[in-house]
């Protein structure tokens, strides 16, 4: 019988050997700041807004190479945006990779402002036409060349596929 005590000591055991294993093989630091990105192209056409779960076309677009990213895709003001990141990420199985990007965003023409869960949304930093993003990815490669792609940024979270160059 599976209880919740026995689930929660196998996957505090499963993420202690490994983290142990990632960050034995380089420094703390390397560990927590993480690997420069393989190149890639991203595809990503629908998102879905995560307080409402609607889904709509994003069409989200993107070219990385070695972590600095370039993006467009269509806000859920049905804006085209363009997005300039840098990402690392954390790869802990030969599958299975985590990844994380800041940058920032031209296209939301000042509406993010009124958009509630926006963080900073009163401040300078969200009113103009330039705006700051945070990413948090997941990855899991299906073959050598594809994987299966999503991205969580404030309020919405997208999906789609990733061909590795």
């Amino acid at each position: 019988m599976i209880t919740s005590t026995n689930l929660k000591n196998t996957l505090f055991l499963l993420l202690f050997f490994t983290l142990g294993n990632l960050f034995s093989q380089k420094t703390f630091f390397q560990s927590v700041v993480g690997d420069e990105l393989e190149s890639s192209i991203t595809f990503m056409p629908f998102g879905s807004h995560t307080k409402t779960i609607d889904v709509f076309r994003v069409w989200f677009t993107a070219y990385n190479y070695k972590s600095f990213e370039i993006s467009v895709f269509k806000n859920s003001f049905s804006d085209w945006t363009l997005g300039l990141s840098y990402k690392r990420g954390w790869k802990f199985t030969k599958n299975f990779s985590a990844n994380y990007g800041v940058g920032i965003l031209y296209g939301y023409k000042g509406k993010l402002k009124d958009v509630r869960g926006v963080p900073f949304r009163d401040s300078f930093l969200v009113k103009g036409d330039i705006n700051p993003v945070a990413s948090f990815e997941i990855d899991y490669k299906i073959s050598k060349k594809l994987s299966i792609h999503s991205t969580l940024t404030p309020l919405v979270i997208i999906y789609g596929l990733r061909f590795y160059l």
